[in-house]
């Protein structure tokens, strides 16, 4: 088990052990059925075979989930109450992709006692391809 990061740990600089992760279509249908989206951009083969993206994506929120995970990991309760999240999508997530999310500590700071911190967060693809780029914020211990 990987303990939580404690402010004093840790430098602007510092990068966080990434998380890797396979897509799969498997992963993509139990995503979208949990969240309710039948999107068929995400689920329906035939469908999306006549998009631009020549066949199903996943939704970019199961992708942002991986850098909740990754920060919830590092921060713990500091991820859950006080977390920020800043994202953009850059390029589609398809089944088979493998993902790689990374964060590195770009700020640190203390304001009335409350230690806090802002990490540069990014997920590429197997072909290092950035498929969602931005920050992410949480209260640090």
């Amino acid at each position: 088990m990987h303990s939580i990061r404690k402010f004093e740990e840790l430098n602007v600089g510092d990068e966080l052990q990434p998380i890797i992760k396979k897509m799969t279509q498997e992963k993509i249908n139990k995503y979208v059925s949990t969240a309710e989206d039948y999107n068929p951009i995400h689920v329906d083969e035939e469908f999306a075979k006549k998009t631009p993206f020549k066949g199903t994506i996943a939704p970019g929120y199961q992708s942002m989930a991986y850098i909740s995970e990754l920060m919830a990991r590092e921060f713990g309760e500091g991820w859950y109450f006080g977390g920020s999240l800043d994202v953009r999508l850059t390029r589609p997530v398809k089944p088979g992709d493998t993902l790689v999310t990374r964060a590195r500590v770009v700020e640190m700071k203390v304001d009335d006692d409350v230690k806090r911190l802002i990490c540069e967060v990014q997920i590429t693809n197997q072909n290092n391809e950035t498929v969602m780029a931005g920050t992410a914020g949480a209260r640090c211990e």
